[in-house]
């Protein structure tokens, strides 16, 4: 089925853009939300009439999330963890406990999903390069140190 989208959708596309998805997907998730509208005349020609304030609006969450980029890149994180003698984890740390973290050392929410740990956890203490997506592809580095606490 071809579309146009109305809407951001995420892992799919932004506004304005022409698509080709599964007839289930569109008819039965896009079309009845309002992200979509069926591939016609009469919608490029309303997506062409909306083609500028599209622009200005992706220009401006370009502009917040390179903001945001600024703010989050080369920000320095301390966990403290139980840990036993061997610096192994009792437990580990995840996306969400990065995220919660970030949210509360410089005041920004972020989504656990955008938080990309290589290994997907740390379970070793130790400092590590963590990258936030900010944006299509932009990312945020990050440095994470985990400490040990005593159990």
């Amino acid at each position: 089925m071809k579309i146009i989208l109305l809407k951001d959708v995420e892992n799919l596309g932004d506004e304005g853009e022409v698509k080709t998805v599964a007839d289930g997907y569109g008819r039965n998730f896009l079309l009845p939300r309002g992200f979509a509208t069926l591939f016609s005349k009469a919608g490029l020609n309303l997506i062409e009439q909306r083609t500028a304030k599209i622009e200005a609006r992706k220009e401006e969450k370009r502009q917040i999330a390179l903001g945001l980029k600024e703010k989050l890149q080369g920000l320095n994180l301390v966990i403290s963890m139980p840990a036993g003698d061997n610096g192994k984890l009792f437990g580990a740390v995840t996306n969400g406990v990065v995220a919660e973290h970030v949210a509360k050392a410089a005041g920004v929410a972020i989504d656990k999903r955008h938080v990309s740990i290589q290994g997907n956890a740390i379970k070793l203490v130790g400092i590590y390069d963590v990258k936030i997506r900010v944006m299509d592809r932009e990312y945020a580095n990050i440095k994470v140190e985990v400490k040990a606490i005593e159990a």
